[in-house]
């Protein structure tokens, strides 16, 4: 009886230790960048969050969300925190430090929007947005993948939630 005691006190050791990890979906660069602006407007969208989201059952949204398994948005207010251009360098360059390259920039609904992708032996696991005008800066974090052509679809179904 006390060798399998030990055994499952081993078992929950190790679970404690690795949940924080298997949790951690978003990157560590949203994760600090959040930490760092706890009054910070943030939504978590999971993946059957999205789904009921999808209440007209339209099935180019359903297509658009099929392969994300979690998105973080943040937004800060430049002014209010104090984020400036080096900031803004400092969080791009965090980002590329988790592997993250450059996928694409655009403006979009009058915001300046870089995108970045990681991938994994071909496969797309992140994307993440990073938008900015004169008043906010905003991180949309994804865990899974889009379709590159739905970015722009994306980006305003979140800025609906504003």
């Amino acid at each position: 009886m006390a060798f399998k005691y030990q055994k499952m006190k081993k078992l929950v050791v190790l679970l404690a230790f690795l949940m924080p990890l298997l949790a951690s979906a978003q990157s560590r660069t949203t994760q600090a960048f959040h930490k760092d602006h706890e009054d910070a407007f943030v939504l978590f969208f999971y993946s059957n969050t999205l789904k009921m989201l999808n209440q007209t059952d339209d099935p180019e949204f359903a297509e658009m969300i099929k392969q994300i398994e979690k998105m973080k948005f943040v937004r800060v207010n430049r002014k209010d925190d104090g984020f400036d251009k080096e900031d803004y360098t400092d969080l791009v360059e965090d980002y590329k430090d988790e592997d993250f390259e450059d996928l694409m920039t655009m403006r979009h609904e009058g915001m300046n929007v870089n995108a970045y992708i990681q991938e994994k032996d071909g496969v797309t696991t992140g994307i993440v947005m990073l938008m900015q005008d004169d008043e906010s800066v905003s991180v949309l974090d994804i865990k899974g993948s889009i379709p590159l052509n739905k970015i722009g679809s994306i980006l305003s179904k979140v800025q609906d939630f504003n």
